[in-house]
């Protein structure tokens, strides 16, 4: 029975960080932002390649998605264990292992049905039903999650190239291209995950190219003013004081460099 209830907690926790994830429009669930913060992390120690400015953005969205999966199998596999009869062998009618309630699960999770175990009774059979789901749901989201962030990274270097041509100083950069910053801002906000694409192109980095902008010579004050008003409203920036907004900025932009010393 502890093993359910950890099960449902878990499994409520798991749900929760996938709707305000892929739903929340920007809210940060529980656990999606620090599976990708430790997956950068991990990315920083390997080998100064071109391939992980490619590779980087990708591993962090696969890494949560994964870690939906496999949370959610963790939870599904207590919840059975809550009882030893839940799960049975069709051929022996014995009751199955913490291990096979595990295979029952990923198989129910994954929509393929459950393997070569069955429900016992009309509760687990519901349960079940319940899991496949789930399963469904989770997935069906993930894709989901996976297109609307490489889609927020296309438009924001779509919006972010025409700066190389109308650069800081030119009446183009505040009448187009400032309004369109707010567009970016609101993209970023929407879906965070979005900053962790990198490219071998440093100007088509979203974090770096915005404190290229901001630091550039040729920028005017009322200029860098309003592009503060924006950018203050990225994720992690939303709080800081106009005091201490030029170094919080610049570790901003920083903690989503795979390379932070090429910053």
């Amino acid at each position: 029975m502890i093993s359910a209830i950890l099960g449902i907690c878990l499994l409520l926790v798991v749900t929760a960080d996938v709707v305000m994830s892929t739903l929340g429009v920007g809210a940060n669930g529980p656990l999606a932002p620090g599976v990708a913060r430790g997956t950068f992390h991990i990315i920083r120690f390997f080998p100064k390649q071109d391939w992980v400015h490619r590779t980087c953005g990708p591993l962090v969205v696969v890494s949560i998605g994964a870690a939906w999966i496999v949370l959610m199998c963790l939870s599904w596999t207590l919840i059975l264990s809550g009882s030893t009869g839940s799960v049975v062998s069709p051929a022996s009618d014995a009751p199955t292992n913490i291990v096979e309630k595990a295979i029952y699960a990923g198989h129910l999770l994954s929509t393929l049905g459950g393997g070569n175990y069955e429900s016992s009774g009309l509760l687990w059979g519901a349960v079940s039903a319940l899991i496949g789901i789930s399963g469904m749901v989770v997935l069906t989201l993930s894709v989901s999650f996976v297109y609307s962030t490489t889609q927020a990274v296309s438009a924001g270097r779509a919006i972010l190239a025409p700066s190389d041509i109308h650069q800081p100083g030119a009446d183009q950069f505040s009448r187009v291209l400032l309004p369109q910053f707010a567009t970016l801002v609101a993209q970023i906000k929407a879906i965070p995950f979005a900053l962790y694409f990198s490219s071998v192109r440093e100007e088509r980095r979203l974090p770096q190219k915005l404190a290229q902008l901001r630091s550039h010579p040729q920028i005017s004050e009322q200029d860098r003013k309003n592009l503060d008003i924006l950018l203050r409203e990225l994720p992690g920036l939303e709080h800081v004081s106009q005091d201490s907004f030029d170094d919080a900025f610049n570790d901003w932009a920083k903690g989503y460099t795979p390379r932070p010393e090429e910053s």
